[in-house]
Parts: C-alpha cells; structure tokens; sequence
C-alpha cells in the first residue's frame, strides 16, 4: 500500500515537471517567432514574466527530482540543448529577473526624462540609475559564470540580441 502511494507520488511529480517543462518550451517558441521591434516591449515582458513564472515552479519541483529523472523529462520536452544542467534553471531566473528590473528601471528613468523635471526628480533619477546599473551588474556576473555557449544560447532563445547584453570579455 505504501509503495502504491510513493509510485503515485512519482507519477505526479513527473507529470507535473513535464507539465512546466511543455509551457516553457511553448513560451519560448512564442519569444523565438516574434518580429524585430519586439524587443523589450510590453509582449517581450509579458513572456519573461510568464516564463520566470515557469521556471519558479519548476525549481519547486526539482528539488524532487533526480539528476537522471530531471534529464529523462527534458528529452522528452525536447529541451536538453536548453537545461543541461538543473542548475541552468536557476541561473535563467536569474537573468530574466535582472533583465525586467533592468527594463522597468529603465522605463522610468525614460519617464521622467520625459516629464516635467522638478527637484525630486534629480533624486530619483540618480537613484534609479544606480539600481539600473546593479541589475545589469549582477546580469553580467551570472552571465560571466554561465559561459560564453550557454550565454549566447540564452540570449538567442528569449530575444536578447541587443547591444545591452552583448558579450563582453
């Protein structure tokens, strides 16, 4: 009886992974067919937003997971080029983090470029830039640790080709 249990657990648990691993596979077709002036916009948001989403909860479900049960799921989502390693999961929401804070962070700072400027606004500007500046920072770090392959591999799958995350040795 107990053991039915544990191999229902298994069977949950490995459907459940393969459930995340099928969404973020999905999202980043959607990011790969997307046009040229989708970079950093709302629908480029929206899809590291979901796909972080993803990730979080596929992080959840690894710490369930053996290396080998992890591996056999990505085959089957056809995703090993993706997440080699379970630790890549980790690493990419790591990155897509620093990526919409550096988006956001720099939306508005381009808003109060844009608006009337006041005495606050210095602040807040000098502020937001440092913050800016930290998110690219600590993108850059994970990036430098992750490789230059797995690197370019990332930047490819979700639409990053941008001078703002270029390589940099």
């Amino acid at each position: 009886m107990l053991t039915d249990y544990f191999l229902y657990s298994d069977a949950v648990m490995i459907a459940t992974t393969q459930r995340h691993l099928v969404n973020i596979d999905i999202l980043l077709s959607d990011i790969e067919m997307q046009e040229s002036g989708f970079y950093a916009g709302a629908e480029h948001q929206k899809y590291l937003n979901d796909l972080l989403r993803e990730l979080s909860a596929l992080e959840g479900m690894l710490e369930l997971e053996t290396v080998h049960s992890f591996q056999q799921a990505v085959s089957s989502a056809g995703l090993e080029n993706v997440f080699k390693d379970k630790r890549l999961v980790s690493i990419y929401q790591k990155l897509i983090s620093n990526v919409l804070a550096y988006w956001h962070t720099v939306n508005k700072i381009d808003d109060i470029l844009a608006s009337r400027f006041d005495s606050h606004s210095e602040k807040r500007l000098e502020l937001l830039q440092a913050k800016a500046s930290r998110a690219k920072s600590v993108f850059k770090t994970v990036a430098m640790a992750m490789g230059k392959n797995d690197y370019s591999q990332f930047i490819t799958l979700l639409g990053l080709k941008h001078a703002d995350w270029a390589w940099r040795e």
